[in-house]
């Protein structure tokens, strides 16, 4: 079992509070940005498992086997997690600040944020084929990947051409766009990660300078609002939304009269009603990503 393995590979320490009681599903959860914290936590049985691992961001499970990607300026590194074989690392100096990883169809695809690009790597980490973005290193912050009726998307901070032309600017810029072709699917998001599509073609992305989940499907688009948070990292279940909603870094950017939360909290939203239903605290300051890893 998956979650055993990293129990026995990752030092870890077990937190138990009532809050972690009574969350349906088994969720690992990264934490980037958090200093000494940094790292995943699992939420399984009302505990929380907190694993020491520095940089944490995407998380892809494929079977048994967790990918996990590690934000390091200087190079790509992932780490592959399964159970009965040694943790694989792999590393390219040809990429850099990967935030997310995806294996589709037998390519392993990264988000190497660092170089403005999407990439596929082979398990050497020699970069098979990339759909770079026009602009310089981190110039349009492309950070979380998706994939719908197999056609690959992503977010980004905009259509910036220069080293992190994005900074100040993130109102109303980002993007959703596909990969491959570069056309913009959706825009006017600030700050976007986390797109994702449910089973009836509706639209949720993780609008994160704008303090929510941007939904829309056919006939209808609202704000799932959490004034005071940065949200990121979004996992959808049958009857549930889970959303990471990280400490904003920047608190004189919180909109208005909001009160920034003082640590990382995971919120519970029931997908019919799109109500709230719970909010649980973490101890580290930001989730990166959310995901259920239900055996």
């Amino acid at each position: 079992m998956l979650t055993e393995f990293l129990k026995s590979t990752i030092p870890c320490e077990v937190l138990e509070s009532t809050e972690y009681e009574g969350i349906d599903d088994t969720l690992l959860i990264s934490i980037p940005n958090s200093g000494e914290k940094d790292g995943l936590v699992l939420l399984e049985k009302g505990k929380a498992f907190c694993f020491s691992l520095p940089g944490c961001s995407g998380l892809w499970l494929e079977g048994n086997r967790l990918y996990v990607s590690v934000m390091s300026a200087s190079c790509m590194n992932l780490l592959i997690y399964e159970p009965g074989k040694p943790v694989q690392t792999i590393i390219s100096s040809k990429l850099g600040d990967i935030h997310d990883v995806r294996m589709i169809d037998d390519q392993l695809y990264v988000v190497s944020t660092g170089t403005n690009e999407v990439a596929i790597v082979d398990m050497t980490g020699r970069v098979r084929e990339s759909w770079p973005m026009h602009g310089y290193g981190d110039s349009c912050h492309i950070n979380c990947l998706d994939v719908w009726d197999g056609r690959l998307v992503a977010t980004a901070f905009g259509k910036f051409t220069t080293y992190r032309g994005y900074k100040g600017r993130t109102q109303g810029s980002g993007i959703l766009y596909d990969v491959k072709t570069h056309e913009t699917l959706f825009d006017g998001y600030s700050a976007p990660h986390t797109p994702r599509r449910d089973e009836n073609g509706a639209v949720y992305v993780c609008d994160s300078r704008g303090e929510g989940v941007s939904y829309h499907n056919k006939d209808e688009k609202k704000m799932i609002s959490f004034p005071g948070t940065f949200p990121r990292g979004m996992e959808i279940t049958k009857d549930k939304i889970y959303v990471g909603l990280s400490s904003l870094r920047h608190r004189a950017d919180t909109k208005d009269g909001d009160e920034c939360i003082p640590s990382a909290q995971l919120a519970v939203v029931d997908r019919k009603t799109f109500a709230t239903l719970r909010r649980v605290s973490l101890p580290q300051a930001e989730i990166y990503d959310v995901l259920a890893v239900n055996n």
